[in-house]
């Protein structure tokens, strides 16, 4: 029964993470503006990019898992603009957006 018991609890939580991962957005990869140069993968506090091998560039490029929150400071630190962060819906998430998390993390509310 204790047995039981675990299971039923482990479903909402999981469920839980699930619709709460659906409602950010999470990082995508251009990967004609990459350069492999690893500021992106320096600056995930979650470290869920890394640097792959690439046709594109001889340095590689950066390459997102699935546990991307959606912070934003990877697209608000890459140089080149070479990450963007994506809406659930599939829809690009405005620019604006990130300057305001800039602020935020700087401390100007």
């Amino acid at each position: 029964m204790a047995t039981d018991e675990i299971i039923v609890t482990a479903e909402p939580t999981s469920l839980k993470r699930v619709t709460a991962k659906s409602k950010r957005a999470t990082a995508r990869i251009i990967t004609e503006l990459c350069t492999g140069c690893g500021i992106c993968v320096k600056t995930c506090p979650i470290n869920c990019i890394t640097i792959v091998d690439s046709e594109w560039n001889f340095t590689g490029i950066a390459k997102v898992d699935e546990h991307c929150t959606g912070c934003n400071i990877c697209a608000i630190d890459c140089p080149w603009t070479g990450v963007e962060m994506i809406n659930p819906d599939g829809s690009r998430k405005d620019e604006v957006e990130y300057e305001r998390q800039l602020k935020k993390l700087r401390g100007y509310h």
